[in-house]
């Protein structure tokens, strides 16, 4: 006897061989009810890169190494707390201090009459900077918030996602406590640090968090030359408060490091050995580095707030270091020519609004760095990627050519779309295989379905998932 579970499938497909091909209209349901559509497989599915912690050593320290297989993020709570590297496959993209290589100083050594002991990597502190009032924070060196031992803990490790935490000694003279906590999750480059800031005193303190990332600027194949193609990519306010959207803090006047391109949109900073320090009101939530030797990179994403007060008046701050005099309100100061002294780094600062907190408040900023394989220059920053030849289609007949240069932040695949006028999807197609330690050169020729009005490329992950759209074209 037929089971009846049986006779409804011979109906179901009876019903569709008398169904004939689908019109575009009604498309996504036919799919749906059709057993035999098969959706679009990728052509190199990607492994899961899970997450893990480990105890480790780096250059002499003892780390936390955070890592998905894709990136590995260098955690030393004895250094400030800081996050001493963050590589893309074996390639570092922060600055470290060999000249402090496995040393780990005491205050005795760490202070304003010994120097500053600049291990490198990322820190965390207080703003405005400032010797006036006590309204402002006096600088480096400053052993509690820079150069002691933090707490750390493990916050989360699975294969997903892994996380620590490290929280600073409590700062009397400014009332902080830093507390920063830094997540890598399995599949891709973005590492999340929430960073927050805690009154730990029994006053109301007004403070910004000054995030500040050393990158190294060094010659890739003769370290005791600068780097000449390391390049920070700022967008540019179009309604900043600065004449020019940006104002040089310290160094010459004509600094020739900073360069606005991209018809007035963009900032880009040129690291060059010469002391030199550029302010942005910038409105966009992202920057970028590239090392142009190396082709890595990275973008850095926050919050902007509009209409609130800022430290400096500013949301994004960048420092030459290199020889030459700058001001430090009631005095000047010298920095040397000298490598061992004033070494190839370009800092990369990332400022919050100004937080009022009365006694035990706490207030979070958070940022992601996330790294990539990329050329110079970056004109855009997107969820999937960052762009350095924004997309293009070249027509002719019935076929395009699509290029474009991108970084992308997960391996998968890039995929295109393509669009009636009136927004329905034409059809997909899959490109090419994608992965962050690779630069994605997109230059494929594919066949333009009938009434195609727009083409965008977007990043799908090995589940098939949109993992954001790297660029779009309207047809022409």
């Amino acid at each position: 006897m037929t089971s009846p579970r049986y006779i409804k499938l011979i109906l179901v497909l009876s019903i569709f061989a008398l169904v004939p091909a689908p019109t575009r209209t009604g498309k996504l349901v036919w799919r749906l009810l059709n057993p035999f559509y098969a959706r679009p497989t990728m052509a190199n599915p990607a492994p899961s890169y899970a997450t893990k912690i480990e105890k480790t050593q780096y250059n002499g320290w003892d780390v936390y190494r955070l890592t998905n297989g894709i990136i590995s993020l260098y955690i030393a709570p004895e250094l400030g707390g800081r996050a001493i590297q963050l590589e893309l496959g074996d390639q570092g993209l922060f600055f470290v201090n060999e000249n402090l290589a496995g040393k780990v100083l005491p205050e005795s050594e760490n202070n304003v009459k010994s120097g500053w002991a600049n291990y490198g990597g990322d820190k965390v502190w207080p703003a405005p900077e400032g010797w006036t009032s006590d309204r402002e924070w006096p600088s480096i060196p400053y052993y509690i918030l820079d150069g002691s031992k933090f707490a750390f803990a493990v916050v989360k490790d699975t294969a997903a996602e892994v996380a620590v935490r490290v929280t600073s000694p409590p700062d009397p003279r400014t009332g902080v406590q830093f507390e920063r906590t830094f997540h890598v999750v399995a599949g891709s480059t973005r590492v999340t640090v929430e960073q927050v800031m805690k009154n730990i005193s029994q006053r109301q303190i007004r403070w910004g968090i000054w995030h500040v990332l050393q990158n190294n600027a060094a010659d890739a194949t003769d370290p005791t030359k600068p780097n000449p193609k390391l390049h920070m990519y700022i967008p540019i306010n179009p309604h900043s408060m600065f004449p020019k959207g940006y104002y040089i803090a310290y160094g010459d006047a004509l600094h020739p490091s900073y360069r606005v391109t991209d018809d007035g949109h963009m900032l880009r900073v040129h690291y060059l050995y010469r002391v030199g320090k550029v302010a942005l009101d910038s409105s966009e939530g992202w920057y970028a580095v590239v090392n142009g030797q190396k082709n890595i990179g990275y973008v850095e994403n926050f919050k902007y707030f509009p209409g609130v007060a800022y430290p400096d008046n500013a949301s994004i701050e960048s420092w030459n270091d290199g020889p030459g005099t700058i001001s430090r309100g009631p005095y000047f100061q010298m920095l040397p020519d000298n490598l061992e002294k004033t070494p190839y780094f370009l800092e990369a600062e990332v400022i919050s609004p100004f937080a009022t907190l009365d006694p035990g408040d706490r207030y979070e900023f958070t940022v992601h760095w996330s790294p990539t394989s990329v050329t110079n220059p970056i004109v855009k920053a997107v969820w999937a990627g960052a762009v350095s030849q924004p997309l293009t289609a070249s027509i002719e007949g019935s076929v395009a050519r699509l290029k474009g240069v991108f970084g992308v932040f997960l391996p998968g695949e890039l995929v295109a779309n393509f669009y009636s006028v009136m927004g329905e999807v034409l059809s997909e197609q899959a490109l090419q295989a994608v992965d962050p330690r690779q630069v994605v050169r997109l230059d494929k020729t594919v066949s333009l379905p009938p009434d195609t009005f727009r083409v965008s490329v977007f990043v799908r992950d090995a589940e098939g998932n949109n993992r954001g759209f790297l660029g779009n074209v309207v047809l022409k």
